[in-house]
């Protein structure tokens, strides 16, 4: 099993979603060093987390895997939460695209994700951006 491939099917499409974002939005993944910018610009930070990652199947070809996506989005304080919302829509649209594609043939991941939580928003005294966060539950199939 390829934890980094069940990764990428999750982190292509949501940078690719904040990527055609004009302006495009930085997104930090929590498997990247990097770390996020302490401006007030707006960014995206991305956790995805591994649960149940073995699941009694009928052949030892294929892998389930289940966990979640938590999603936190950065933008300015003080300009309302629209700003947030676009990009919130942008990534659940492109994890919601993931449902509706078919199966790859050969050796591939077949990313799918759950119900959408959120978004919610915050605004912390003591720090300079509105915090929107959603999560949701992925499972994805790996195929070898």
């Amino acid at each position: 099993m390829n934890y980094q491939s069940v990764r990428a099917a999750y982190e292509v499409p949501i940078a690719a979603a904040c990527a055609a974002l004009s302006p495009a939005i930085p997104v930090y993944f929590d498997n990247v060093t990097t770390t996020a910018p302490q401006s007030t610009s707006s960014f995206v930070i991305v956790n995805i987390s591994f649960g149940l990652t073995t699941e009694p199947v009928l052949t030892r070809d294929i892998n389930h895997i289940r966990g979640s996506i938590v999603c936190r989005i950065h933008t300015p304080k003080g300009k309302g939460t629209g700003a947030s919302q676009t990009i919130a829509s942008a990534i659940t649209g492109a994890l919601q695209t993931l449902n509706a594609t078919a199966r790859a043939p050969g050796p591939s991941v077949h990313a799918r994700v759950g119900p959408i939580n959120g978004p919610t928003f915050t605004a912390p005294d003591s720090f300079p951006h509105l915090l929107g966060r959603f999560d949701c539950p992925f499972m994805a199939t790996v195929f070898t």
